[in-house]
């Protein structure tokens, strides 16, 4: 038998958008640790809080859980997750639309932070964003949903977690 704790917050709770970087760190310290960058949003409809998101990435259905697919035995490392809110979740089909497309942005700009900061010789990043099939008229566009305050913000979570 084996007794466990953790604490949850109740910010962690919010239904807000989110982008996060989940570091693995293994028990082996011999092995790299494994950095997923990820957000809260469906690519549909829908947006749960950030707690809902880490569970799913330990669950046991493939579709969701990236960390479990890519780590296999989840339970020979140790986790941090580090994310931030960025807006509300507004139900408004119109709304939620335009959240979605800026928290995929968001994500996007990210990912690319990280890899660009990433030390690997002691991490590895298993969910490298290419965005080669792109063309550079949609790659501006993009770029212009997130302002530089937001991408200052997405440095200091990338600094944080690395």
């Amino acid at each position: 038998m084996e007794l466990g704790h953790f604490k949850i917050t109740g910010h962690s709770t919010k239904r807000n958008w989110a982008v996060y970087i989940f570091v693995a760190t293994p028990k082996n310290k011999k092995e790299l640790k494994k950095i997923y960058v990820g957000k809260v949003g469906d690519n549909r409809e829908g947006c749960n809080p950030v707690i809902s998101r880490v569970g799913n990435h330990f669950s046991h259905n493939a579709i969701h859980s990236q960390i479990r697919n890519s780590l296999g035995k989840t339970e020979n490392y140790d986790y941090d997750y580090h994310y931030c809110h960025f807006d509300k979740y507004e139900i408004e089909e119109s709304l939620w639309k335009i959240g979605r497309e800026k928290t995929n942005e968001l994500e996007r700009e990210l990912n690319r932070i990280v890899q660009k900061n990433i030390n690997k010789n002691t991490s590895e990043l298993i969910n490298a964003y290419g965005g080669n099939h792109v063309s550079n008229d949609e790659k501006k566009r993009r770029s212009e949903l997130i302002t530089d305050k937001e991408k200052a913000i997405l440095e200091k979570l990338c600094a944080k977690a690395l």
